[in-house]
């Protein structure tokens, strides 16, 4: 996919030459393929959106966005909120990222799926490994409990970093002047992210669903910089009485794999 960067640029180019957007090709055959995927694209940046700023990014007309929206919906590539009118990617655009390779992260995911298993084992709670991604965090592995109360979180799946135990995690890594560009991040309690950083997880308790609780913690490559968040998540009542061996363990376990990675 076009990064964000080279994206956004193209856009400002096209835009700031005049016409009607930067996907408004006259005479062209593939025109209507280009103006459906710019409209996915405004959504590499924003989570939601309703027609009329849609239209805006894109330099559409309402009704043309509108027509193309409605045909992406009818193929569940963007879903409508009814009660808010606002747009966001369906879910073919995740069965479809299911399938990106990523070679990238296969060292990563070998070294880390025997402890994710382990602890599924253990406790019968998801687990989780997720990698940073821009302001999103990706989950890149997965193993699933079998209680009916659970999280479903499916690999290739982006996340909003602002929730959650590994988006702590993750944003805690970040230096100052990053974690000030995220979007919809308050001022940033850096006394909070430090903490992080010295006991080595983070807790998140009902952040991403009531009653559901999440214990993450980070992956460091050879330099120290953060490779991953491997996190830990289920019911409130499950993990309240034995916390504190949870934390314990993904403390132990996020160290593991560092070292293990480092060593590659």
């Amino acid at each position: 996919m076009l990064c964000r960067g080279a994206f956004f640029e193209r856009r400002r180019r096209a835009q700031n030459a005049g016409g009607n957007g930067f996907m408004e090709k006259q005479n062209s055959p593939t025109r209507s393929v280009e103006r459906a995927l710019s409209i996915l694209e405004c959504f590499l940046d924003k989570k939601e959106m309703i027609l009329l700023e849609i239209a805006e990014r894109t330099g559409l007309s309402s009704s043309t966005a509108l027509r193309i929206l409605n045909a992406l919906q009818e193929h569940d590539f963007v879903v409508k909120n009814p009660q808010t009118k606002k747009y966001h990617l369906g879910s073919k655009i995740g069965w479809l990222a299911e399938m990106i390779p990523s070679e990238s992260y296969e060292d990563l995911k070998k070294i880390a799926y025997p402890f994710m298993v382990s602890l599924n084992e253990k406790w019968n709670e998801d687990i989780h490994l997720f990698v940073p991604d821009g302001h999103s965090k990706l989950c890149i592995e997965t193993v699933d409990s079998t209680r009916e109360l659970r999280q479903v979180i499916r690999v290739g799946s982006r996340h909003d970093i602002l929730r959650g135990a590994a988006g702590k995690v993750i944003l805690s890594y970040m230096t100052e002047e990053e974690r000030k560009k995220v979007p919809g991040l308050p001022d940033p309690d850096e006394t909070a992210y430090r903490k992080i950083r010295e006991k080595g997880y983070a807790l998140s308790m009902g952040e991403r669903e009531e009653g559901l609780w999440g214990l993450a913690s980070p992956i460091l490559d050879k330099n120290g910089r953060l490779a991953a968040a491997i996190s830990m998540s289920g019911a409130m009542n499950r993990f309240a009485g034995s916390l504190e061996e949870k934390e314990t363990e993904i403390v132990w376990v996020g160290r593991e794999i560092s070292a293990r990675l480092r060593s590659r």
